[in-house]
Order: C-alpha cells, then structure tokens, then sequence
C-alpha cells in the first residue's frame, strides 16, 4: 500500500447537496406511472411491481418523504466513516460504519450486506455493541458497504471480484486493530466472508452466513455424499428450501442476467431515474421476505436514494465482474477446519444446501446450523432478534482459547474513531 494513503479513518456525515436532492425531487414530481394490466387475484407481482405499489409509494415520496429528516436519522444513528484502502492498482475510499463497545473482552464483528440492501441492515446489531444483560457477550461492529455501492467509490477497471472485496475489507479490519475476528454476512457479503475466511483462516476465524451455496459434491473427494445428492435424500424441509432455489433460478433471476451481462447499459437508466430504481429495488423485496412482511415506505424510498447517490455501475457491474472467476476463487474451495463456520438457514431465502452437502464442500468445521422457520433474505431487517440469537449462539460455540483470540489489547487508529 502507498505510504501517501492516509491510514486514519475519517469521520463521515452524509449532506447531499440541495443540486442532486432538487434533481431527484424534480423527478418524482414528474414521474410517469406505466399502467399495469388486470391479473387474478394473488397474481399481481407476476409481471413485476404493480402499478398500484408504485403509485402509493411515488404519492408518499411526493408528499410525505422528508430526506433531510432521514439524512438527520442516519447520521445520528451510525458512527460512519471513510479510509482509502489499495487493492492492485485500485484505490477505495471504502464508506463503513464502526460501533466499538466499551465492554472488556468484546469480540470485533464485520456484517457483510449485498444487493439491494446496503449498511443500514446493521442497525439492528448495533445493540450487541452493549447488551442490557451485562454477562452476554458484547461485539465491535464493523459494517463496510461494498466498493462503487452508496458512499464507497467504485473502482475504476473491470474485474474488480469477490477476492478483491475480501482483500478491502480484510485490510479495513486490520487497520482499524483487529487482528482477529469473525463474520456475518448474507447475498454478496456471504461470498465475500467465505472469501476471506479462505484467504486469511488466521485472522477471520468464524463466518456466520444467512446465504449457502455450494458446488455439488465431486466423485473423487465426495462418493457418498454425492450419492445421497443424486437419490435425492432430502427431507420434506430440504427439499422445499431447494425447490425455492430452483424456482427463484428459474422465474425470478433475470435481473441477474441484466447486470451481469450489460451492467453499463441498465445502469443508465437506472442511476437516471428515481423511479425506475425504486421499482428495480421494490419487485426483488416483496418476495425475499415472509408474505405477512411489510416493507415501510419510508425505508424502500431510502435505499433507493442510497441506490441513486453512489453515483456508480458497480451495483450491477458486480454481477458480471464477480461471478467471472468465483466459481475457481471461492466455490470450489472448501474452508478450513481453522475457521468456526455456522449458518442460519431462514425458508424464504433463495441459496441453500443442507448441512450434509455443506459439510462436503464449504466448510470443513461447521460448528452452528440453525433451521428457522421464518424469515427470508433480510433477516436484520425481518427478524434482527432471531439473527442476534444466531450469532450469539455460534460465538457460544468456540472455546476458550479461540475467544481468547479475538480479544487482544485493542490499539486503536486514532481517538476520532472510539
């Protein structure tokens, strides 16, 4: 890393200028509704966002949304700042949230979100940083957002993958003082967790995914499991869950494809419309969560606006420029026993495989495996408690020496940032 990179994080307020916030409300008060056609009853999402949803939420940004009002909320809620961070020939001011907690022997935590979510999933974890039961163990919470997402700028070359990312956010660990810690993470950040646990066992020593996938088991190195995959053993629960993989693969991907294949292109019109981002945004969050969930206006407008501020292709790009060797990089390694591995499985989440086939290929030392009977892709935001729970729990898990390894004296960075 160049000696000229300054290592000291930033404090960092989000003030989006009266220009860009004048742009967007501009937009939306000229926003043209598409009209939907009639479909039966339950089957209003088929096409996409009805134009029922749309029009609602467009009314409420028109006359009840308040950014500035959202903008003071966020800023109070999360200590956020910024660091320069070199990775190859790239250079990320990476955006990140950082709670340390006052408690002795706290264990430092990163929480790794993906797409369309963004930091703000953190917020219900931010209280583990100083449980109300003073034996519970307490957490340092870290909370970078992805490269070219929201406030991190986006690199400047394609091929910028999931290894990369690792690299970024294993270095922000390191400067911030802590040599050892643990994950969690699910969608990309469950990809980029696995990553680091890869490349650096002697540093991220536990990962807690919400988001499983796996290759399947190979003849050579797995016969028998292979076997049950191919007799289809799967209990009534696994197959469900699998069904739900295929099904999303199959009727619910093609956004995926999009950004993977023309990222530049759909980015156009999305970074340039208020409304086609919320609609891009809105369709994947109504079948990603328990039908009896309901998304706030207020937070589907705010992610939106995080969507539009970045300013970047890389919400998109990351679909083509991570996936092109994730498969050699990530999918085909298994992780060590080094590092504690647990997972929490919620039904309505769209990547699974049962612990049986993890076993075999990602993890050779799974120490948590936790079935939930609700909960979908978002589950700081559906069922934060549950999640809480969960990683309470894998912690539980470890011995007395691996706790002791993450609680070395912390020599922080500067003052500015405990």
């Amino acid at each position: 890393m160049s000696d000229s990179l300054d290592t000291v994080p930033q404090p960092f307020t989000i003030d989006v200028s009266s220009e860009t916030l004048d742009w967007i409300t501009q937009r939306v008060n000229s926003a043209r509704i598409v009209a939907d056609v009639a479909h039966p009853q339950g089957k209003e999402w088929t096409d996409g966002v009805p134009s029922s949803t749309m029009n609602a939420l467009v009314d409420h940004w028109k006359s009840d949304y308040d950014w500035r009002a959202v903008e003071t909320r966020l800023n109070s809620t999360f200590r956020m700042f910024t660091l320069p961070i070199a990775e190859g020939s790239e250079t990320i001011n990476l955006h990140f949230v950082h709670h340390r907690s006052e408690r002795p022997g706290a264990i430092p935590l990163i929480f790794a979100h993906g797409w369309p979510g963004n930091f703000t999933e953190v917020e219900s974890l931010l209280s583990l940083t100083a449980p109300d039961d003073p034996k519970q163990q307490a957490f340092h919470i870290v909370a970078p957002t992805l490269p070219g997402f929201v406030f991190s700028s986006a690199p400047q070359s394609s091929g910028f993958g999931i290894t990369q990312i690792a690299s970024v956010y294993h270095q922000l660990m390191l400067k911030l003082g802590y040599t050892r810690y643990v994950g969690q993470g699910g969608d990309w950040g469950s990809l980029v967790l696995r990553a680091m646990a890869l490349a650096h066992p002697g540093s991220c020593i536990g990962i807690l995914l919400n988001f499983v996938i796996a290759l399947p088991p190979t003849p050579t190195k797995n016969p028998v499991t292979l076997m049950w995959l191919a007799l289809r053993w799967f209990t009534p629960d696994e197959k469900k869950k699998l069904s739900r993989m295929q099904w999303w693969s199959k009727n619910e991907s093609g956004y995926s494809k999009i950004q993977g294949t023309k990222p530049q292109t759909i980015s156009f019109g999305l970074a340039d419309s208020p409304i086609g981002m919320m609609a891009w945004i809105r369709e994947k969050l109504e079948i990603l969560v328990e039908p009896d969930y309901v998304w706030d206006k207020d937070m589907v407008i705010t992610w939106t606006m995080l969507y539009l501020l970045s300013g970047s292709a890389f919400s998109a790009r990351i679909y083509k420029d991570a996936v092109t060797n994730i498969k050699e990089e990530v999918l085909q390694k298994k992780i060590s026993s080094a590092v504690a591995f647990g997972a929490s499985c919620f039904p309505l989440d769209i990547a699974y495989v049962p612990k049986w086939w993890a076993k075999a290929t990602v993890a050779d030392n799974i120490v948590f495996w936790k079935e939930h009977a609700k909960g979908g892709h978002f589950p700081s935001i559906e069922c934060g408690e549950l999640l809480k729970g969960d990683i309470l729990a894998f912690i539980d898990t470890f011995s007395e020496e691996k706790r002791q390894l993450l609680n070395p004296k912390y020599e922080a960075p500067q003052p500015a940032i405990v």
